[in-house]
Parts: structure tokens; C-alpha cells; sequence
């Protein structure tokens, strides 16, 4: 059995051991919470790109018309078809989103540059970068 006198600094050498290893967790799960929020954004703007390319195309009588490339990229980065400053996600452009149609799809496509709050992973030292991919397809004809 150990003596009282012997076991006092051992909470404190074990908690030592143990905080970088729960602090490196706690960083783990807010950055993959953190991507999921981005990707879950990502999804839903892109989704709004797509909707929006097939349902808001006035003067025109053909099923199959789609908005133009301008309003869809800016729906999907802004948030609306004019240019606002503030953008859906912190460092998506116009140029990250692509449109490609077909007789009868639309598909709004996004390659987005994740920017994590941790830049290097700790301890191991290794760079974190993540390129995000989504799209979106929309029939544009019934």
C-alpha cells in the first residue's frame, strides 16, 4: 500500500499527462464541428443556387431556361442576385462555383478552400487544408 506521503503529487503529474491530450481533443471535435457547419452551409447555398436558376427566369416562355451564371453564383455566394459584401461562407467567390446544364439538369457545383481555425495540426506539426466539394442538381423541364 502507498503511503499518504508518497501518493500527494500524483493527481497533479497524472493531469499533466492527461490535459494536452484532452485539450487536443477538444480542439479535434470544435474544428470537425466547425467543417460540418461549413459543409452544411455550403450544401444549402448551393441548393438555393439551384432553385433559383430554374425558378427565376422571367420573360421567357421556355421550360427549359435557366437565370444567368451571374445570379446563380451570386445567390449561392451572397446569399441574393446583387453584390453585397458579406458572403454566405468567409472566403468562397464567384469564381469557386461552376454551372453546367444539360436538356434537362442544371447542376450548381462549388469547390470551396475551407480555411480551419488551426492552420498547422498541433504536436505533429503537419499542415490542415481541405478542400470542400458539393453540388447541386435541379431539373429545369417536368
Amino acid at each position: 500500500m502507498i503511503s499518504l506521503r508518497k501518493s500527494k503529487g500524483l493527481a497533479a503529474i497524472e493531469m499533466l499527462i492527461v490535459l494536452p491530450v484532452l485539450l487536443l481533443l477538444l480542439g479535434a471535435i470544435v474544428e470537425i464541428g466547425r467543417m460540418f457547419i461549413h459543409y452544411t452551409t455550403l450544401n444549402k447555398a448551393l441548393q438555393n443556387g439551384a432553385r433559383s436558376a430554374v425558378s427565376e427566369t422571367y420573360g421567357t416562355e421556355r421550360l427549359s431556361a435557366i437565370a444567368s451564371d451571374d445570379d446563380i453564383q451570386h445567390i449561392v455566394v451572397y446569399g441574393n442576385t446583387m453584390s453585397a459584401t458579406e458572403t454566405t461562407l468567409p472566403g468562397l467567390k464567384t469564381s469557386d462555383i461552376s454551372i453546367a446544364t444539360t436538356a434537362d439538369y442544371v447542376t450548381v457545383s462549388a469547390n470551396y478552400n475551407y480555411s480551419p481555425i488551426f492552420t498547422t495540426i498541433p504536436i505533429i506539426g503537419g499542415a490542415f487544408n481541405v478542400t470542400m466539394k458539393a453540388s447541386s442538381i435541379m431539373r429545369t423541364s417536368p
